[in-house]
């Protein structure tokens, strides 16, 4: 057994489809539990809105019956959130007063760059990760194709046919 523990990084869009988000929610759910059996006990979010926001809330969830597993969030500086409207604000401060690490990648205030030393920062100390990318040019592409070019494998739930998987339409209610 490894005194190393293995850690996930997230990345995914901040614009969560409403009509996908239950299904999202769910593979998501399978594919934190899948790393969980894997040995992975660190689950990194950037802290961002949309899937970060998601991934968090997943990995508090099953931490009460995975009580080894630990939230870790990168954010890129200290008022990141500073534009969100006040329910995104909170939702964020409920993460951070639950996370077990908090690690701001820059001291000073949001700058050009802080996200992407982020996501390299994410991609570092990482061994797996998981996403949401449905698009070719985003950040979250950016911090995938990172993840490969150091050979880190991620899981795109995006590409994942739900229809194929999940053909009871009442699993997801």
């Amino acid at each position: 057994m490894s005194l190393i523990p293995k850690a996930c990084f997230f990345t995914g869009h901040r614009i969560i489809p409403a009509n996908k988000r239950n299904i999202i929610k769910s593979l998501l759910r399978q594919e934190i539990l899948n790393k969980i059996n894997d040995g992975v006990t660190v689950f990194i979010s950037g802290g961002a809105l949309g899937f970060d926001t998601l991934a968090a809330e997943q990995v508090i969830d099953i931490r009460g019956d995975y009580d080894m597993i630990h939230l870790c969030l990168y954010l890129p500086c200290h008022n990141h959130d500073i534009s969100w409207n006040p329910s995104d604000r909170q939702r964020f401060y409920d993460i951070k007063s639950s996370a077990d690490e908090i690690y701001y990648v820059t001291k000073n205030d949001y700058a050009p760059g802080c996200m992407k030393k982020r996501n390299n920062a994410m991609v570092e100390a990482s061994d797996c990760g998981i996403a949401y990318m449905t698009k070719a040019s985003s950040g979250s592409a950016q911090t995938v194709r990172m993840a490969m070019e150091k050979g880190i494998d991620v899981i795109n739930i995006a590409d994942i046919n739900y229809d194929e998987i999940y053909s009871d339409e009442n699993f997801f209610q």
